[in-house]
């Protein structure tokens, strides 16, 4: 199972965003729902860190994406974050036996 926590401040800004787990919906891989999730994941943090240069803390292993927002965001590294959100919400959605995504304030 994929686990997505998403944790916001008091004015709705992301602050951190962790990802955890194998979907394990095919064999290592063959995983379609693991292959989303990667991508959005590395998809994420070169968009942060390359596109935008948004000095961010984060670690990103086999299974594990841990964000932490450190600084405020320009408007178009929100919009980059936001984006993320909307497709790990639409990927827990298509494919709610493998994974859960959770927002917390």
């Amino acid at each position: 199972m994929i686990k997505i926590v998403v944790e916001r401040d008091s004015q709705g800004s992301v602050h951190r965003l962790r990802v955890t787990g194998h979907a394990g919906q095919a064999p290592y891989g063959k995983d379609i729902v693991c292959a989303a999730a990667s991508a959005l994941s590395e998809t994420l943090i070169m968009g942060l860190t390359r596109v935008e240069r948004t000095p961010i803390e984060y670690r990103l292993d086999d299974g594990v994406l841990d964000l932490h927002i450190t600084d405020k965001l320009s408007e178009s590294s929100r919009s980059i974050l936001e984006t993320f959100c909307l497709g790990f919400k639409d990927l827990a959605d298509t494919a709610p036996d493998f994974v859960r995504y959770r927002e917390m304030t």
